[in-house]
């Protein structure tokens, strides 16, 4: 399970990375960086670096009239039939967002993506008996990550607003994140995306094991990046 994220302090350069890829993509140029917002001036950009954990606000990218743009969200999401019954829910699996009637509401305008350098989390195998060590995963290429998310955020800020990111399955016991490069994220934003789409998504465009450096780090090298 994910245990928090690393992102930049502000995620607007990403939006527009993520605008200048897909401009390309649909119009079938290549997709060599040489925009202002390309992954190379963010790669090198000296962007105050920020560690997040549940509960604590994150920046995330959504669609609204065919622009994107850059909001705060609490990382957390308490829908309103689960309120008081479970802690807010810091993940979800794709296929139960994407196939149950209960997230309709949400779901076609609620898909957000959150740009990241990478996240931490407690690898399946970890001994029980040894210190704790958390995995960084990052990507091998200098440009950011794109999580998938289902956020919840009203005109009026309310207790139910949040989000949560979406996971799919990484083998027959446990979940992992919904990550795309910015070749493909924009995809998960489209609101008339359905089941079959998605689902294709993250079998065939989704950042796999390939694409991904882990690093054992220790909850002690966690904090002094905060």
């Amino acid at each position: 399970m994910c245990k928090c994220i690393v992102q930049h302090a502000s995620s607007m350069d990403c939006s527009g990375l993520l605008a200048h890829t897909e401009t390309r993509r649909v119009s079938g140029e290549s997709m060599a960086m040489g925009s202002p917002h390309s992954a190379a001036a963010l790669a090198t950009s000296e962007q105050k670096k920020s560690v997040i954990k549940p509960n604590m606000p994150v920046s995330v990218l959504r669609q609204r009239d065919g622009e994107i743009e850059c909001v705060n969200v609490r990382w957390g999401w308490s829908p309103v039939w689960a309120m008081g019954t479970m802690p807010p829910r810091t993940q979800m699996p794709l296929h139960l967002v994407m196939r149950s009637k209960v997230f309709d509401r949400v779901r076609s305008n609620g898909r957000v993506l959150v740009p990241v350098d990478g996240w931490y989390d407690l690898p399946a195998d970890a001994p029980l008996d040894q210190p704790l060590r958390l995995s960084y995963t990052t990507s091998r290429r200098s440009t950011p990550l794109f999580l998938a998310g289902l956020a919840q955020i009203s005109e009026k800020p309310s207790g139910c607003d949040g989000m949560a990111f979406m996971t799919c399955s990484h083998n027959d016991y446990s979940q992992r994140l919904l990550a795309f490069t910015a070749e493909h994220a924009m995809q998960w934003l489209d609101p008339d995306l359905q089941w079959e789409q998605a689902q294709h998504m993250a079998l065939h465009m989704a950042v796999d094991e390939p694409q991904l450096e882990h690093v054992l780090t220790s909850p002690r090298q966690l904090q002094a990046r905060r």
